[in-house]
C-alpha cells in the first residue's frame, strides 16, 4: 500500500483539514492552504526482530499557510490578535493527532504493516517564516508527524 496516499486519506478526516485545500509536496500557497512534505526516513531507524518484522518509521511534515497581521498584541480585551488565533487553529491539528493517537486511530497502511502510533515531534506549531512576496504576507507553519509500524511482510511463521 501507498503510505503516501494512507496519510492523505487519514488526514483528510481532521476537521481542520478537510473543508481547506490540501497539496502533495509542491504549492504556491494561499490562506489556510495545506501541504504535506514527505521525510526521507534513515534506516538505522529501523529495528528487525526475530521473526523477520521491522519496526519503522515513517515521517512527514504539514505546512499551513496563515495570513500575517502586523499588529501589537494589545491587552485591553478590544482587540483579537489574528496571529495568535492562527496559531491556535494549527495547534487544533496537532491536539487532534494526539487525540487519534489515543484513541488507536491510525491511517491504514495495508496488511502488511501494523501501525503502532502516531504522534507529532513537538507540542506546539513551528514558524518557519513569513513569505512577503504574496499579499496578504502568508506565514508558514509546520508540524512534523511520525507514523511507527511494524513491516510484517517478511515474517517468518505466525
Amino acid at each position: 500500500m501507498d503510505k503516501n496516499q494512507a496519510i492523505i486519506d487519514y488526514l483528510i478526516t481532521c476537521p481542520k483539514i478537510q473543508d481547506n485545500p490540501l497539496y502533495f509536496n509542491f504549492i504556491h500557497g494561499n490562506e489556510d492552504d495545506k501541504q504535506i512534505i514527505t521525510t526521507g526516513n534513515e534506516k538505522t531507524i529501523d529495528r528487525p526482530y526475530v521473526d523477520g518484522s521491522v519496526l519503522k518509521r515513517f515521517t512527514f511534515t504539514i505546512i499551513d499557510f496563515k495570513s500575517v497581521a502586523y499588529r501589537a498584541v494589545v491587552k485591553d480585551g478590544i482587540h483579537v490578535d489574528e496571529n495568535v488565533e492562527d496559531i491556535l487553529q494549527v495547534q487544533d491539528i496537532i491536539d487532534w493527532i494526539d487525540e487519534q493517537n489515543e484513541a488507536r486511530n491510525f491511517p491504514n497502511f495495508g496488511e502488511d504493516c501494523i501501525v503502532e502510533s502516531i504522534s507529532t515531534t513537538a507540542n506546539n506549531p513551528n514558524l518557519n517564516g513569513v513569505d512577503s512576496n504574496v499579499s496578504p504576507a502568508l506565514a508558514k507553519y509546520s508540524i512534523s508527524i511520525q507514523v511507527n509500524y511494524i513491516d510484517v511482510s517478511k515474517v517468518l511463521w505466525k
